[in-house]
């Protein structure tokens, strides 16, 4: 009989393909799924998933949660929750990834309105002028 599985990833599911993984060193598929799962279930919470680079928000998710999994131990908490996590990391990730691509689309805004003036530099002395990229630091 094939097993069904499910669409959601449980804490108690989780928590021995950690346990394998610290004692292993190595990544299995079902715990590469499980992070997958919880990137795009909880890229479709209301805060995110109304951007249209959603996907690519999840596989920068996918690559924070596996850079930083070393550094969870199930030792230190009374009740080890790796679900928590992951989704605290996805969520961080996410933020992050935002305020990258609003920085961009900053810039790009910028380029667009200037862009007959920078033309015309292009022209005499190839060369753009530089940005202050000042503006763009978050306050």
């Amino acid at each position: 009989m094939i097993k069904k599985r499910r669409p959601y990833v449980r804490n108690k599911d989780l928590l021995p393909v950690m346990a394998e993984y610290k004692k292993t060193g190595k990544i299995s598929t079902e715990l590469g799924e499980m992070i997958w799962k919880i990137a795009s279930n909880y890229s479709k919470k209301g805060n995110f998933s109304g951007y249209t680079w959603r996907e690519d928000m999840v596989s920068e998710a996918i690559l924070t949660c596996l850079k930083y999994m070393h550094n969870f131990d199930a030792q230190k908490q009374a009740k080890p929750n790796p679900f928590a996590y992951f989704t605290t990391i996805c969520h961080n990730s996410f933020i992050n990834y935002i305020r990258k691509q609003n920085k961009h689309s900053k810039i790009k805004d910028i380029l667009y309105q200037n862009q007959d003036k920078m033309q015309e530099d292009i022209g005499h002395v190839f060369a753009i002028k530089g940005i202050n990229y000042q503006i763009f630091k978050e306050k």
